[in-house]
């Protein structure tokens, strides 16, 4: 952006320097006689050129008009290349925004946002940023196409904004304990049923943060410490969890799901939905509204409108399943 800038200055300085030694005109004429032909403005002479003044404004001509047209379609193309790509992308997150529903939200994108992030994509499901750090918006937009808003996720407009009300999932992950707590309460003031799982560095803030409202509470040093003594105890185990948490190595997949009053699992048994001869899935635990999760549930189990099904099995078992038990009954 500079440069055409500086090239024009430098031959308009140079006109100057070139009139006043010249001709010995006033700075003021040496600067008007440059600028009228260095922008072919077609006015007469200030005064009558010497014939050494004829051939150093011949030279200022053939220079400066060049320059003149290199820097000003230089100086249009960067304006208009820049000022059309931010209106295009406002434009298009204005309508993404607005489009946006049942989706999630990550506040804070540190390291742990990244990967929640990648996972994510991973999984293809919809999802804004939130952080107001200006680096880390920028790196956004040069890197990826991931909707962003920059802005503090603890200010109630900005997760409005965001689309909160709308929200499948919010995962506040901001770097303080205090920052967390108060948009957990934020966001579930502004929309109650948000599903919100927080962070918390410290044991204290994690009771405070799932007194407020959040639904699950994940301290990082805790899950750390947790997950290196399972792997020194049971390595395989965790070797095995990995691959279904990550996807990528092994087809089985673990999903979860929601039990809705018209569906034709409600009201009936494990036992008779017969539901690993019909879809070959295993139902590895359920979780009844209020109550602890049951794992390897008894096939008298009985499944009630607002349980919570752990589903495991490969893709295409699981689609089948979703489509047999928890499509709306005949």
């Amino acid at each position: 952006m500079w440069r055409p800038l500086v090239l024009i200055l430098i031959i308009i300085l140079i006109g100057i320097t070139g009139f006043h030694i010249i001709e010995g005109w006033p700075l003021l004429d040496c600067l008007y006689m440059t600028i009228i032909t260095i922008f072919t403005v077609g006015f007469r002479e200030v005064r009558q050129l010497s014939p050494l003044g004829q051939i150093f404004t011949i030279f200022i001509i053939l220079g400066g008009v060049g320059t003149a047209i290199y820097s000003f379609t230089k100086i249009a193309e960067i304006a208009l290349e820049g000022g059309l790509k931010k209106f295009l992308r406002r434009k298009t997150m204005k309508k993404k925004l607005h489009n946006l529903k049942d989706h999630y939200i990550i506040c804070g994108f540190g390291r742990m946002g990244t990967i929640v992030k990648e996972r994510l994509e991973e999984e293809k499901l919809p999802f804004i940023i939130v952080d107001n750090n200006e680096e880390k918006i920028e790196e956004l937009k040069q890197t990826s196409d991931s909707l962003f808003i920059e802005g503090d996720a603890t200010h109630e407009e900005i997760l409005i904004k965001a689309g909160v009300k709308k929200a499948k999932g919010l995962a506040a992950l901001l770097p303080k304990d205090t920052d967390n707590l108060y948009l957990v309460l934020t966001a579930k003031q502004v929309n109650p049923s948000v599903f919100v799982l927080s962070k918390a560095m410290d044991e204290e803030a994690e009771k405070k943060i799932l007194q407020i409202g959040a639904n699950r509470v994940v301290s990082p040093y805790k899950c750390s410490g947790l997950r290196i003594a399972q792997g020194l105890i049971r390595p395989t185990l965790v070797e095995f969890m990995d691959l279904i948490i990550r996807r990528k190595e092994l087809s089985l997949y673990i999903e979860e799901f929601i039990v809705k009053k018209d569906t034709l699992i409600n009201s009936r048994s494990l036992i008779e939905s017969d539901i690993r001869k019909t879809s070959n899935v295993i139902v590895v635990a359920v979780k009844k509204p209020g109550e602890d999760i049951v794992f390897n549930p008894s096939p008298d189990t009985r499944i009630e409108t607002g349980d919570i099904l752990l589903v495991l099995g490969d893709k295409e078992a699981i689609d089948k399943f979703e489509n047999t038990y928890l499509g709306s009954s005949p």
